[in-house]
């Protein structure tokens, strides 16, 4: 991030999750676009955020307006990622960021890991099946990893800086996460 400060920022699809302690810049104000109400019910009483419910297609914000959009694993769940895209960078102001993260499935050390969840972590943790973590896992990601970089790539191509975790090796089968920045 080159910025020390972004003064208006935008997560969404935060669910209980915010990304609020880990920013490395200050901001003025913090909002939250988000589709469930359970998550909505989590920002009630929060002073320093101010959550919006919206319909998971149109974010609820003039244009314009942010300085810095945060978007973590939820691209993958967007029906149509690509109008998404255009969506939430009609929300930025000239020189603001799209920050990006997703998850590197269906590359092959996302297998892995999602093999390793199903067998030792998604009956303890999640109180659920194995084969109801892959069921949730298929109906969940609709969106390749493959088909969100292309998209990011062809339309971004001159606007972006991506990184890969946690081998920082620019293969989406040697890694779990793909990050990008986008400035408009």
């Amino acid at each position: 991030m080159k910025k020390k400060k972004y003064p208006k920022v935008l997560e969404i699809g935060a669910g209980n999750a915010p990304h609020l302690d880990y920013l490395r810049h200050e901001y003025e104000e913090y909002f939250i676009a988000e589709t469930s109400s359970y998550a909505m019910d989590f920002y009630k009483g929060m002073k320093n955020v101010k959550a919006y419910s919206y319909d998971g297609i149109n974010l609820p914000f003039e244009d314009n307006f942010f300085d810095r959009i945060i978007i973590s694993h939820t691209l993958e769940h967007i029906n149509v990622p690509e109008k998404f895209l255009f969506e939430m960078m009609s929300k930025l102001k000239m020189s603001g960021i799209l920050s990006i993260s997703l998850p590197t499935d269906p590359g092959l050390l996302w297998r892995l890991a999602k093999l390793f969840t199903k067998y030792f972590v998604a009956r303890k943790t999640y109180k659920i099946s194995g084969k109801e973590y892959e069921y949730m896992q298929a109906t969940e990601h609709i969106n390749s990893i493959f088909n969100l970089i292309s998209l990011i790539r062809y339309n971004f191509k001159n606007q972006i800086d991506e990184s890969f975790l946690p081998f920082k090796i620019k293969l989406v089968d040697m890694n779990l996460f793909y990050n990008v920045h986008i400035v408009k």
